[in-house]
């Protein structure tokens, strides 16, 4: 059963339990399954429920049946030991949801702003670099998912000619969407730090329009060469991140870049 197999994968990745609990607490499920639908209380597996809410009901009429109390005594509690996991991955598949929800929002809202921008070349950009308040995040799965501006993102592209602001000749593709040169936007500082930061990291002094190899690069490419890159988008931003009430030196911007 792939939820059976999903199961396992995610207390694998998020328990320290050993792999002969692992197998247990897994088998469990269907075991309560089975004796559930024999008492009529159930149709069909857990593993096919995929709510919170419907996982804490079945947690709370197995402890509430003595016969099925009295074996999950027995059994160190295996049997709502492997229940109460379940719920909690099931809550971590519904806050996955919700996160890769809000990202495709935000995705779709700043392709709009690109389709628009490439409507609309003679609308004019006017910005200011100056303290912000934080952005409101959503706290999803024990993470906090800071609120981004898509606009802003539209914007820095815009005012970029829709090039590389580490190195303009990096033109690979043109865009569906603009119609221009394909560029992404970025945040120099990452928006994942805005808990050390005072003011908002959601800003245009913090975002700059990369081509698709350097963006990536930054995201997934190997700090040595990453640096080259951080060195000249820092000397160019610095001076405003500073008037945008965002203080932070070379070295510091190197760690976010380390992990």
């Amino acid at each position: 059963m792939e939820r059976k197999k999903r199961f396992l994968n995610w207390l694998e990745e998020n328990t320290k339990l050993s792999a002969n609990t692992l197998g247990k607490y897994t088998s469990a499920i269907n075991t309560i399954s089975k004796e559930f639908n024999q008492e009529g209380l159930l149709e069909g597996n857990i593993y096919n429920l995929t709510d919170p809410e419907s996982i804490e009901n079945i947690i709370t009429k197995y402890l509430t049946i003595p016969k099925f109390l009295s074996k999950d005594t027995k059994g160190n509690r295996m049997y709502s030991n492997a229940l109460k996991y379940y719920k909690k991955y099931t809550e971590s598949e519904k806050n996955t949801f919700l996160l890769l929800s809000e990202i495709e929002q935000y995705k779709i809202a700043y392709k709009k702003e690109i389709r628009e921008k490439g409507e609309d070349s003679k609308g004019r950009i006017i910005i200011s670099d100056m303290p912000r308040d934080r952005p409101h995040y959503k706290a999803i799965n024990n993470d906090k998912v800071w609120i981004r501006n898509p606009k802003i993102a539209s914007d820095t592209i815009a005012i970029a000619n829709n090039l590389c602001e580490f190195d303009r000749s990096h033109q690979y593709f043109t865009s569906k969407f603009s119609k221009e040169n394909y560029v992404e936007a970025h945040h120099l500082i990452p928006m994942k730090y805005q808990e050390k930061f005072n003011n908002s990291l959601d800003v245009y002094s913090n975002v700059v329009s990369l081509c698709l190899v350097c963006h990536k690069k930054l995201h997934f490419g190997l700090f040595k060469d990453k640096q080259e890159i951080l060195d000249k988008l820092y000397n160019q931003r610095i001076n405003r991140l500073n008037e945008s009430g965002i203080a932070i030196d070379i070295a510091d911007l190197y760690s976010l870049y380390q992990d």
